[in-house]
C-alpha cells in the first residue's frame, strides 16, 4: 500500500429539499495543511445549491457536522476528533477544558473533552490546579482513550484512501503536546497522600483564595479613594490660598497631576495682569501650597 503524510478523502452526494436540488460534498482529512508542526484530524463540507441554468451555487461551507450527519451519516464517526490532533487529543485540552467546566457549561465540555458524565465530575475538582488536572487526564486513561480513537479513524481513513498514513514529523520537529513527567505525578500522588485534594481542603483554599481577592480589591479601592481624598484636599487647598491672597479664582486651574496651578488658563474668561500675577508669585505664603508646585500664567 501506498505511504503518505496526508489523507485526504471526499465524498459527493446529491439530495432534494423544498423542491430544489443540492449537492454536499464532505471531505475528511488527517494532515498538516496549518503548518502547525503536527498532523490534525478535519472533517468539514461544501453544499452548493443547483440553479435553474444547470449550474450549481455555493450556499454553506464549513464545519456542517449537522448536515454531514444527515446526508453522510457513514463519515459521521470522525467528527468526533475534528480539529484533535493526531494522538485524538483535542485542541489546547487543559486550557479549554478547565475553561469550560469553571464556567459550568457541562455538556460542552463533555463534548470537546470527548469524556463522560463521571469524569466530567472528577475534572470539576481540578479545574483551580492546571498540574492536577492534566493528572487526571492522563490518571483517568482519558489521554490513552483519544489516542485509541484517533488510532481506529486513522485505520478506517486509510482504508478509505487506499493509502497508509505515515507522521510527516520526527519526536525532534512535531509540536510539542501535554505530556506528564515522572516528577509531576510524584508531586500530585504526594499531595493526595496527604489529602490537599479533599474537598474539605479543595473548599477550604477556594474560600481563601476568595477572602484574599474581596481583601486585594478593598485595598485597591480604598487605595484609589483615598488618592482621590487627598488630590481634592491639595486643590481645595491651593484654590484657598488664591482665594485667601485676594484674586479670582474663576480664571484659575490646578493640575494635581502636574503639582501646576495656572493662572487666566481661559482666554474668555476675566483674567488677572501680571502685575498681580508677579505679586502673587513673589508674596505667596508658599508653606500654603504643596511643595515643588509650579505657578504660571495662561493668557495674559
Amino acid at each position: 500500500m501506498e505511504t503518505t503524510n496526508k489523507l485526504i478523502y471526499s465524498k459527493e452526494k446529491l439530495f432534494n429539499e423544498n423542491g430544489e436540488e443540492y449537492r454536499i460534498r464532505v471531505t475528511v482529512s488527517l494532515d498538516d495543511d496549518c503548518k502547525n508542526n503536527i498532523c490534525d484530524w478535519g472533517i468539514t463540507a461544501n453544499v452548493d445549491m443547483k440553479c435553474s441554468n444547470g449550474r450549481y451555487k455555493n450556499i454553506m461551507a464549513g464545519c456542517l457536522h449537522e448536515e454531514i450527519k444527515e446526508h453522510c451519516p457513514e463519515l459521521a464517526k470522525f467528527i468526533p476528533l475534528h480539529l484533535s490532533n493526531h494522538y485524538g487529543m483535542p485542541m489546547y485540552p487543559l486550557e479549554n477544558g478547565m475553561y469550560f467546566i469553571k464556567e459550568g457549561n457541562k455538556s460542552t465540555a463533555m463534548k470537546v473533552l470527548r469524556i463522560s458524565e463521571e469524569e466530567y465530575n472528577k475534572l470539576s475538582e481540578a479545574v483551580d490546579d492546571d498540574l492536577y488536572f492534566k493528572y487526571l487526564l492522563f490518571n483517568l486513561g482519558i489521554v490513552d482513550r483519544w489516542k485509541r480513537e484517533s488510532d481506529e479513524l486513522i485505520v478506517e481513513l486509510e482504508k478509505l484512501c487506499n493509502k497508509k498514513w505515515v507522521n510527516l514529523y520526527g519526536p525532534d520537529k512535531e509540536r510539542s503536546v501535554i505530556k506528564i513527567t515522572q516528577d509531576e505525578i510524584l508531586v500530585i500522588e504526594t499531595r493526595i497522600e496527604d489529602g490537599y485534594y479533599t474537598i474539605e481542603n479543595i473548599q477550604k483554599r477556594k474560600k481563601e483564595k476568595h477572602e484574599n481577592e474581596i481583601s486585594k480589591e478593598r485595598k485597591k479601592i480604598t487605595d484609589e479613594c483615598d488618592l482621590e481624598i487627598k488630590k481634592a484636599e491639595t486643590k481645595k487647598e491651593v484654590m484657598l490660598c488664591v482665594l485667601d491672597y485676594g484674586l479670582p479664582v474663576k480664571n484659575v486651574i490646578y493640575h494635581n497631576d502636574k503639582n501646576e496651578l495656572v493662572f487666566n488658563f481661559s482666554c474668555y474668561r476675566d483674567k488677572i495682569n501680571k502685575k498681580q500675577f508677579d505679586d502673587f508669585v513673589k508674596n505667596v505664603d508658599m508653606s500654603k501650597l504643596p511643595e515643588g508646585i509650579k505657578i504660571t500664567i495662561g493668557y495674559e
